[in-house]
């Protein structure tokens, strides 16, 4: 874990001095969700669902093979579509059904997160044995992501007070008490990535991560 990084923005108001600061802190992502889509397709809804019961626990035991935690793989219900024909024109006839295409994914949550992104990538092997396997990308969160952001938000907060009180020594004023304080959107990137969208980023598609919160105060000079 890195240590953290401030900035600050500070400029005059009548009743005070607004400073904006920030503290960053980079993160290891402690949990991986990862799912695998088990696709059939069958001119019935049974011959379908005989492919899914032979390739699902192909997976299953691919996982487990591969040392996933048994506690850690859920199987979700199966969706099942209907196929239409179509016409000359190439408009569907909802009337005439040529067949069912069922879909059963298989999902792992785990705290391996490199064991997860492991089987991720080697998972599409099946597909050699026959199996239609479409393997999603891993996501990867940390569970104490909440306390670390209250954390940084008092990181920032003191950040600003300490660079607020230079810029007031340096102007001949005395700090007074805070006025007002906005916590800014929470900002989770990939390592080294600097995005910022007002709605909040947070990006799941990498183990390393920047958490960064912005705190703008207002503080009263006399």
């Amino acid at each position: 874990m890195l240590g953290l990084r401030h900035w600050v923005d500070a400029r005059y108001r009548r009743e005070g001095i607004v400073v904006s600061g920030s503290a960053t802190q980079r993160i290891t992502s402690d949990r991986a969700i990862w799912s695998a889509s088990v696709h059939a397709r069958g001119a019935t809804v049974a011959e379908a669902y005989a492919v899914l019961e032979r390739d699902v626990p192909r997976v299953r035991q691919f996982l487990l093979d591969n040392h996933v935690a048994e506690a850690d793989v859920h199987v979700d219900a199966v969706a099942t579509e209907e196929l239409y024909a179509y016409d000359d024109d190439g408009n569907v006839r909802t009337e005439q059904i040529v067949g069912y295409a069922l879909t059963q994914s298989v999902r792992v949550t785990s705290s391996d997160v490199e064991l997860v992104g492991r089987v991720a990538r080697d998972v599409t092997q099946l597909i050699q044995s026959g199996a239609l396997v479409v393997s999603g990308a891993p996501e990867y969160i940390h569970s104490d992501l909440g306390e670390i952001k209250i954390r940084l938000v008092g990181e920032a907060t003191a950040d600003a007070r300490a660079r607020a009180e230079q810029v007031a020594q340096h102007s001949g004023a005395t700090l007074g008490p805070l006025m007002s304080a906005n916590v800014g959107v929470v900002q989770v990137n990939a390592a080294n990535e600097t995005s910022v969208s007002w709605e909040g980023v947070y990006d799941r598609s990498s183990v390393e991560k920047d958490v960064m919160v912005v705190v703008r105060t207002v503080f009263e000079l006399r």
